[in-house]
């Protein structure tokens, strides 16, 4: 039986879906920043942890912003472009008459579908790239807001219940807490996967290694929809520079890497944290996004976390009072 705490944050829940459908850029903007003040509180936290000095941990914390928002103001630029110009002359890759026709065919629709979707996205960022300084300067007050906003939410998390304010605390510590770590830890571990697949490119002699390896950095965080995206302009440029030998050498790599993430540095990194399967992840991402949109890819994985820690403390009752 729920009780009044449980329907409190379920309507909590409720409000946040409404919010993101109605206003999906103003969400998905405090939702990325707080995904990254996650991944950059991580050198506060060591610091923090290795010296117990707080203004030390601070002077860190403000350095590392400032290489982040350096890094995306020279970097990003540079990197949108090459992943433009790649899915570009990938488009005009003939994959050549040494395939069967039926490969031929759906390397050609594959090819088609995946960089036209690419190309519109990357337009789209590259049509807002002018105004990057104020974004970084934008996410930077944005970044600094939720630190404030995450302190005073701490200190005065009890004040959102009423039956049990110190139940309610510990469910929003377990959420906040799963989706800290998936987070932090997907980060290591798609950033992994990313330098084997750079250098596995490097090795083959494919162009824009670099530019790859950072597209599939990105697409580790879309279980196989980034995969896949990330993959295409690798066999096309491998197709059109060394032909089989290139493809199945490429496709050794990708495999090795594959089986490494799943069966060792990326069950060591996250541990069972989410314990939820891929596919329910890939349909949960499909079905915000296509409601939200890009908003939907951001949320998608917080709202499961939220589902399963409420099913366990409000629904289920695992969890002693």
């Amino acid at each position: 039986m729920v009780n009044k705490d449980g329907w409190i944050v379920l309507i909590y829940f409720l409000l946040f879906l409404f919010l993101s459908w109605k206003v999906p850029f103003v969400v998905g903007a405090l939702v990325l920043g707080f995904y990254f003040s996650i991944v950059l509180s991580v050198p506060y936290d060591l610091v923090v942890k290795r010296t117990g000095k707080k203004w030390i941990a601070i002077i860190v914390y403000v350095f590392v912003i400032f290489l982040f928002s350096y890094s995306i103001i020279s970097f990003v630029p540079t990197t949108v472009e090459q992943i433009q110009n790649i899915f570009e002359n990938t488009k005009n890759l003939r994959t050549g008459s040494h395939f069967p026709s039926w490969l031929v065919s759906l390397l050609n629709e594959l090819k088609s579908n995946v960089t036209s979707i690419m190309l519109s996205i990357l337009n789209k960022i590259l049509s807002v790239l002018p105004s990057l300084i104020s974004m970084v300067m934008l996410l930077v007050v944005t970044l600094v807001g939720i630190e404030s906003i995450k302190e005073h939410f701490k200190d005065n998390l009890q004040f959102f219940f009423i039956d049990q304010p110190s139940y309610g605390e510990r469910f929003s510590y377990e959420f906040f807490k799963g989706v800290r770590t998936y987070i932090r830890g997907q980060v290591l571990v798609s950033l992994i996967s990313a330098v084997l697949v750079t250098i596995g490119l490097f090795f083959l002699n494919i162009h824009s290694a670099i530019a790859l390896g950072v597209l599939m950095f990105l697409g580790g965080f879309f279980p196989f929809v980034g995969q896949v995206v990330s993959a295409v302009p690798m066999y096309l440029l491998a197709i059109s520079t060394g032909g089989l030998r290139k493809v199945v050498l490429l496709t050794i790599i990708l495999i090795i890497v594959n089986q490494l993430e799943s069966w060792f540095y990326g069950p060591k990194i996250q541990g069972n944290n989410l314990k939820l399967h891929w596919f329910v992840i890939l349909i949960s991402i499909f079905i915000f996004t296509s409601l939200i949109g890009f908003a939907g890819v951001l949320i998608a994985l917080p709202i499961l976390i939220f589902l399963r820690t409420y099913w366990k403390y409000y629904l289920k009752g695992d969890v002693k009072e």
